[in-house]
């Protein structure tokens, strides 16, 4: 007569499916995900550097153009709304757009606006001046929001079993770029005057679009 616990042996079974699911869940990251997790913190950086790099130089160079403080203020805040709203409106339209050329063409028209807005300062007038930096600016919260909501897809999709712990880690490079941002603006500013800072943080958003172009579709994305 076979002495064996049913219950017993329904235990073990589970245990060790619990210990499998967890093995899985622990095993080690990809070289995929290595490269897509740097080019998402490098989303996270860029954009947070951009919202933040005109702090110590911009104010001044702007009541230099006549510029009120609270317009000045405005430019700053734009970015920041528009950057939300587009957030929203790019979201619902993710899929049909397609999130890995959302990102790219984001960081594209990103790259672009911030080295047109290293170029202002030859603006004349200051009525000219404050509409080019409104449209540039928000234009340039556009491109972002499409990069970050798209870099929110991505990690949903290549992490599916480590979503908080990635978006976690990815905070770090947020705050980095809000603490790099004005000390990195204001030596270049006060070393090269005010169109390198735009220039070289523009030119490294451009760099980045065949980088993701190269590191994205090899992580088996199927977005178009």
């Amino acid at each position: 007569m076979d002495d064996t616990d049913p219950e017993a042996d329904g235990d073990e079974h589970r245990g060790d499916h619990v210990a499998d699911a967890s093995a899985g869940r622990t095993q080690r990251i990809s070289k995929n995900q290595i490269l897509t997790l740097i080019s998402m913190a490098s989303v996270n950086f860029s954009a947070m550097i951009c919202y933040s790099i005109l702090g110590p130089f911009f104010p001044n160079e702007a009541v230099k153009k006549g510029v009120s403080e609270s317009v000045i203020g405005l430019i700053f805040g734009c970015y920041a709304l528009v950057n939300l709203l587009g957030s929203l409106i790019l979201g619902k339209y993710i899929v049909q757009i397609g999130a890995k050329f959302m990102m790219i063409s984001g960081l594209f028209v990103s790259g672009g606006c911030t080295i047109l807005f290293g170029l202002l300062d030859k603006v004349p007038g200051t009525t000219n001046f404050i509409v080019l930096c409104f449209i540039i600016r928000s234009i340039d919260a556009i491109g972002f929001a499409a990069a970050m909501t798209s870099s929110f897809a991505i990690i949903a999709n290549i992490f599916p079993n480590n979503i908080a712990t990635v978006m976690g880690s990815l905070e770090i490079f947020t705050g980095l770029g809000l603490v790099l941002g004005p000390p990195m603006g204001g030596f270049l500013y006060q070393s090269f005057g005010y169109k390198i800072p735009f220039v070289t943080l523009g030119c490294l958003l451009l760099l980045m679009v065949p980088f993701n172009m190269l590191v994205l579709p090899s992580v088996g994305m199927y977005f178009t």
